[in-house]
């Protein structure tokens, strides 16, 4: 995964309006939400619709008409009981020569190291016609996704395991079976007994109360009787996450990358366009708006009135700041990433000079309030918006500012609300008593996630393999400063930068260390306004970064990542990556496995991070992460070219009778295809490889199912939108090209042409060479 959580709150009301006005009028909200940007993309849909059209056999996306059959013998394929926690030595069996454990460091003798299949192997299953197909089949077919009518796969299942087992240790906490002496864990179960003493029987009675609580800032914003007000409020409203009038957000200072600074931006508008016109989603916005607050029993004139004063707040902050700074403050508003959405480089402002800029608003007060210091200066991403303040921020503008204010409010605890209800799955039959126990264990989760994401991080982890998998990443940069430092087109100068590049990557393995102060500052009470409780840890956690920014940067903080996911990232404005505990658990690695499986496993992900720094988006960034272009004229010509056959290697190719699409991947198969390569020089370079259970790991790791009960059914379109908005290509297809394009791939399975794997050598792509 690369660049997580960008998500722009804009488009979170699109989705989101409906369904949160259809909650609060009692409607039953049972879909799960699909998170885009993470590598286990599942969907669970229970009420599929009915289809005249014949069941079709799906077989790895594409139709068949018949029920394929597996010729292979037993000991070739994986066993019926065999699960995705289980090591996988299927392409080392007996149905193969075993791959010599020796690798010499002469790349000819890699040709001895080859293997064969059987005589009675169907083509169709060799693993020169597909090898995605020949490793994973027999478990594919095997698999039943119709029961849980959900998908399935290794990125799946290992994180449902992760799941049960914090779940299994939280409850041993509370039935007195274990026992814990870290406050903050003390403080989740005392969270977790307040939630249970509401007895909510439904996500009705949650709403209900969540609705109240909304109000309850809405009339915070309602009583501030004029724009001096506002001024003495501001820093209480932002701890609240009300949107204010202007941003301000917290990250690398752009001077000093080892002091974090301050950025400033403007107000956007939330019922208009950018432009200043109504469109469909807007009105979709204004609806929700509508029906939340008719239903909260505000009147219907009130609610014209803020409708009104809204649009027109929004015409002011676009008839006052340049279509490009309106742009940003819709990026930096809605980017739920650490710091800001960096895009550029932004202007210095002393910082004596722009407290003063305002003449209504006390911005020392607010600056002060809210991170404890008085900066030397600021950055200003959207200038045109601080040059206007005082036509913006007045007291003409006051009514039009409150109302815009809880209109903002009201949205994003819509989308709030929606993703609550949508990631938690409806049961069928479920007692009241039943549900009660299962929402307060999820809402513990919630407002805990950064508590659970070190705690159990640390818990679920050992220190061997926490130890293994740091010599592991260690390897793999080593081996990539050998890939960077045998480029045959990176320019002398280009290497160089390259290499300082990966040399300042922070590798983060396992779980934060961070302090999490916000949790000290909120009082979980045993009994009372639970939800108001809830909001202040949701909220608390937005606002850590306002605690820690008299502090030096430290890229080992998490921050919001949770180490519980089975999922890594990198974030280039960090030059950071994230492997977390919920990674780090077999079948992508186990102590008890060989090097081989761990490197084809875990190793060939933290390969794909550590290549995000170089891929369309990293490579924008540097060393430090700011935004500073580090390729030479010639090396970036030489990168586009690179970037436009892999671009060219996707399109067309078609899943779930969907097309791909090249130039939405790219970034992702260009992360494939590098950290694959610098993965398995790692290996080489370590020594002792089976190259067979190098790549039949690497293609177990990547299985997955797609629940597709009838073709034209929802959870047949559900997934087809799946692989349309994801910036993955799906699994079957990233294993067997980028498999295709490996040379030592072909020597170890003697591909020639006419195999299904085969690609001309001279048309094959490596980044790097």
């Amino acid at each position: 995964m690369v660049n997580g959580g960008d998500i722009m709150k804009i488009d979170k009301k699109l989705i989101n309006a409906t369904m949160f006005a259809a909650m609060l009028l009692g409607a039953s909200i049972t879909t799960q939400n699909a998170k885009a940007d993470n590598l286990s993309n599942q969907t669970n849909d229970d009420d599929p619709a009915t289809s005249t059209i014949s069941k079709t056999k799906v077989y790895n996306g594409f139709e068949t008409t018949t029920d394929q059959k597996n010729d292979q013998p037993e000991s070739q394929i994986q066993t019926d009981d065999q699960t995705d926690g289980q090591k996988n030595n299927t392409a080392s069996n007996n149905s193969q020569t075993q791959a010599t454990d020796q690798v010499t460091k002469d790349e000819n003798q890699t040709t001895d190291q080859t293997a064969t299949t059987t005589n009675n192997s169907t083509d169709q299953f060799k693993p020169q016609n597909d090898y995605y197909d020949y490793v994973n089949h027999k478990w594919q077919t095997s698999t039943d996704v119709s029961k849980t009518k959900a998908n399935s796969g290794a990125i799946l299942t290992t994180q449902n395991s992760v799941d049960q087992q914090v779940q299994q240790k939280f409850y041993d906490y509370l039935n007195g079976t274990e026992h814990t002496t870290d406050p903050t864990m003390q403080k989740a179960l005392n969270f977790y007994n307040l939630m249970l003493s509401q007895k909510y029987q439904s996500m009705d009675d949650f709403s209900k109360d969540a609705v109240d609580n909304i109000m309850d800032t809405v009339n915070t914003i309602d009583s501030l009787q004029d724009v001096n007000d506002l001024s003495d409020h501001l820093n209480q409203l932002f701890q609240a996450g009300v949107t204010l009038p202007f941003g301000m957000k917290v990250d690398i200072d752009q001077n000093n990358p080892k002091l974090r600074a301050l950025y400033f931006y403007g107000g956007s508008p939330v019922l208009l366009t950018s432009a200043g016109d109504l469109n469909q989603y807007n009105e979709q916005s204004q609806e929700t708006l509508g029906k939340f607050l008719t239903s909260a029993g505000v009147n219907f004139d009130a609610v014209a009135e803020i409708m009104k004063n809204t649009k027109q707040f929004d015409q002011i902050l676009t008839q006052y700041q340049t279509p490009t700074d309106v742009q940003t403050d819709l990026y930096q508003q809605g980017y739920t990433g650490s710091g800001i959405r960096r895009l550029n480089d932004y202007l210095p402002v002393n910082y004596l000079n722009f407290e003063d800029l305002s003449a209504f608003v006390d911005m020392d007060k607010f600056v002060d309030q809210t991170v404890g210091e008085t900066p030397g200066y600021i950055f200003e991403m959207t200038p045109s918006f601080y040059n206007n303040i005082n036509k913006i921020i007045n007291p003409d503008n006051f009514q039009k500012m409150k109302s815009w204010m809880v209109a903002n409010y009201v949205l994003d605890n819509a989308a709030f609300m929606n993703d609550l209800a949508g990631d938690f799955p409806t049961v069928e039959g479920e007692t009241s008593t039943d549900f009660n126990q299962r929402f307060a264990y999820y809402l513990t989760k919630k407002a805990f996630a950064n508590e659970f994401s070190k705690y159990f991080g640390d818990v679920l982890l050992t220190k061997e393999s926490k130890n293994a998998v740091t010599d592991m990443a260690n390897q793999l940069v080593s081996a990539y400063k050998t890939e960077i430092q045998q480029s045959s087109w990176l320019s002398a100068q280009g290497k160089q930068a390259a290499l300082d590049k990966l040399n300042n990557i922070k590798v983060n393995i396992g779980y934060p260390t961070d302090s999490y102060s916000y949790y000290d500052r909120i009082a979980v009470p045993s009994s009372g306004n639970f939800y108001s409780v809830f909001k202040q840890l949701i909220d608390g956690a937005e606002y850590q970064p306002y605690l820690d920014y008299d502090k030096p940067v430290d890229r080992t903080e998490w921050g919001n990542i949770s180490s519980l996911k089975a999922n890594a990232q990198y974030y280039p404005t960090r030059n950071a990556i994230y492997v977390g505990t919920g990674f780090i658990q077999s079948p992508f690695f186990d102590v008890n496995q060989t090097d081989s499986q761990n490197y084809g496993g875990l190793g060939s992900i933290i390969g794909h991070e550590l290549s995000h720094a170089f891929d369309g988006t990293g490579s924008l960034y540097d060393s430090n992460g700011l935004f500073d272009s580090w390729w030479t004229a010639q090396d970036l010509e030489t990168f586009n070219q690179k970037y436009q056959q892999m671009i060219n290697d996707f399109d067309g190719k078609t899943f779930l009778g969907v097309p791909i699409s090249g130039e939405q991947t790219v970034n992702e198969n260009l992360a494939d295809s590098a950290g694959f390569d610098v993965d398995e020089l790692a290996l080489q370079q370590k020594g002792g490889a089976n190259w067979q259970q190098f790549f039949d790991s690497y293609a177990t790791i990547n299985r997955y199912n797609y629940y597709t009960e009838s073709k034209n059914s929802v959870d047949w379109f559900n997934n087809q939108q799946l692989v349309a908005k994801d910036v993955h290509a799906p699994f079957p297809m990233r294993v067997n090209t980028n498999l295709a394009n490996n040379d030592l791939f072909a020597k170890v399975y003697h591909l020639k042409a006419g195999d299904g794997m085969w690609i001309d050598p001279d048309q094959r792509f490596s980044f790097w060479s």
